[in-house]
């Protein structure tokens, strides 16, 4: 991956700021001086959420779903307001499922949930949790809204839970002032049935039902992939829950009703009660988000969306097709795509199950009872795999996600352009070693290149980072590498390497000697060390002390940009 950055300034910028300036009158966030930075800018990046977009997806969620309440709380909907806000300390992924469950068990706070009966004892409840939240983790930072006079103390559910604030308690004008900025923050005008925002990422923008849509999946997504490979009971209700409360409570009528008029389906219900595990957690939420889509594309709202994973299975000579989705049609009952008949096929695949045979006598009594739809193991790895590559983060969601070592060259000059360059490897990988050979007499600060005739030059910013998997977390990871343990040794040695030889990329040499016959890694090491005048005792003692650290970094940091 690579672009050039220009450094220098450029003509025109007072044109940009006016261009923002009017754009910003057409989508207005909330307003600094009563949200402050209670959130950024809505996030539209594919890549596996970080926890800070994981953390602004999911009070996105939990604020947009209360403030759309109607005003006083029915059966169902007080009991999927529990659920959704149970779901974040019992399945949130990291150290947030820790905090969460903390506060979310604090007495108090369990009876001001239990006593939620309206749609502003919903927000004023999510409010309470949010800034509890902010005062674990950012004690200084003025609780919501920064225009009330209360104090981040008066939040602090954990550490002094006798002088928390009681909504109960809340005087008659504060309860007003925190409604009002709850719903300027929150509630779009015109409401989740009007027109998108043209522009999404001005901070504090209510949500419109695009944004609240990405989010929620963004929610239930990433809780999936982070899930234990066998949840408890409590975290299995937990996890169906959360797809009955896209039934009762989502804030948007229109997509709610949609989601109404295929989620009862037997074969989708029968689903939905035998999720156990992890990965069958997974297969549920992605069916159902491919049947969304595929809802909105036979509708026409959504002509240019593709099923997932389209691409990938379509290299295997199959493709999705939006008939295996679409719930309710004519033919759904025999075309619709099964997820328990993947995992578990029956002995006999010209059978089909009574609650099948129940729905199409009932539906489309002159359809022929046809063998299930159902695509092959192949590609269920194939969907799985490329689900956990969209929405984990190897090693887990809490690591910095920054795998740097300090500048190898000093500032560029006045005018000079910077090239950005990266090179995702993996320490045995023959092609890699190839590839690194080519390019390692060019890695110099003063990089010159000539494209179509040109010379080009700029100041290089090079990065190497390596790829594997992390069945651990990055505090505690459990390292695995495509080309056995000897890779994982020589990849310690070489992010040593670039750690404590970064200046003037002198790392460059090692990781080229090393590169020179890779099936000798880490054999090489001394040798290479030598050539690349590096003291080998020190690397060798970077690798055992922080070896598996800085791997597991890297490998975070690849798995974060999508390189898998």
């Amino acid at each position: 991956k690579m672009q050039f950055r220009d450094v220098t300034a450029r003509r025109g910028t007072g044109l940009a700021l006016l261009v923002l300036s009017c754009t910003a009158l057409l989508a207005s966030g909330c307003d600094d001086a009563v949200c402050g930075t209670y959130a950024g800018a809505h996030e539209h990046s594919k890549r596996p959420p970080s926890k800070y977009v994981l953390g602004k997806a999911t009070w996105t969620v939990m604020h947009t779903t209360a403030a759309y309440l109607p005003d006083k709380l029915g059966t169902n909907e007080i009991a999927s307001f529990r659920t959704l806000i149970s779901s974040m300390g019992l399945l949130y992924p990291g150290d947030g499922r820790k905090l969460a469950s903390t506060i979310l068990k604090d007495e108090t706070i369990q009876k001001e949930l239990d006593n939620v009966k309206s749609k502003e004892e919903a927000q004023l409840f999510v409010w309470k949790v949010h800034n509890a939240v902010t005062a674990a983790l950012k004690p200084t930072d003025p609780p919501f809204p920064t225009s009330s006079t209360l104090h981040p103390s008066s939040f602090d559910v954990i550490t002094n839970p006798s002088g928390q604030v009681l909504l109960r308690s809340l005087s008659r004008s504060l309860r007003r002032e925190v409604v009002e900025a709850l719903n300027t923050r929150w509630v779009i005008t015109g409401g989740l049935e009007a027109k998108p925002w043209p522009k999404q990422d001005v901070p504090n923008l209510p949500p419109d039902r695009e944004m609240l849509g990405r989010a929620h999946w963004t929610y239930i997504h990433t809780l999936s992939v982070y899930l234990p490979h066998v949840p408890s009971d409590e975290q299995l209700a937990s996890y169906r829950g959360l797809f009955d409360c896209l039934y009762h409570i989502y804030a948007c009528p229109l997509c709610r009703h949609h989601f109404s008029l295929f989620y009862m389906d037997p074969i989708l219900q029968s689903e939905h009660a035998e999720i156990a595990t992890k990965q069958t957690a997974m297969l549920f939420a992605w069916k159902l988000h491919n049947i969304v889509t595929a809802d909105g594309i036979n509708r026409g709202d959504w002509p240019d969306r593709k099923l997932f994973p389209d691409e990938d299975l379509q290299d295997n000579g199959h493709h999705l097709n939006v008939s295996q989705f679409l719930i309710p049609s004519p033919h759904s009952a025999s075309e619709q795509l099964r997820l328990h008949f993947c995992t578990q096929p029956p002995a006999n695949a010209s059978t089909i199950d009574a609650v099948e045979a129940a729905f199409i006598k009932e539906h489309a009594p002159h359809e022929k009872l046809n063998p299930p739809r159902c695509i092959d193991e192949d590609d269920l790895y194939q969907v799985i795999s490329d689900y956990q590559n969209r929405w984990m983060i190897e090693g887990g969601i809490d690591q910095p996600l920054v795998d740097s070592p300090p500048d190898a060259c000093g500032p560029p000059a006045v005018g000079q352009k910077v090239l950005r360059m990266e090179a995702f490897i993996m320490g045995k990988c023959p092609w890699c070693g190839k590839a690194m050979k080519k390019i390692a007499d060019t890695i110099k600060c003063d990089y010159t290149c000539t494209y179509k005739g040109t010379e080009h030059s700029a100041r290089l910013k090079f990065d190497v980072h390596m790829v594997g998997l992390n069945n651990g977390t990055w505090a505690h990871p459990w390292l695995r590498s495509v080309h056995g343990p000897a890779e994982l040794v020589g990849e310690r040695l070489e992010l040593c390497a670039r750690k404590h030889y970064y200046k003037d990329y002198q790392y460059i040499r090692f990781l080229h000697c090393m590169d020179e016959n890779v099936t000798t890694i880490p054999i090489r090491a001394p040798e290479c060390a030598q050539e690349a005048d590096m003291d080998l005792d020190l690397l060798v003692e970077c690798a055992a002390d922080e070896g598996a650290t800085l791997v597991a970094t890297s490998y975070g940091y690849s798995s974060w940009l999508g390189i898998d």
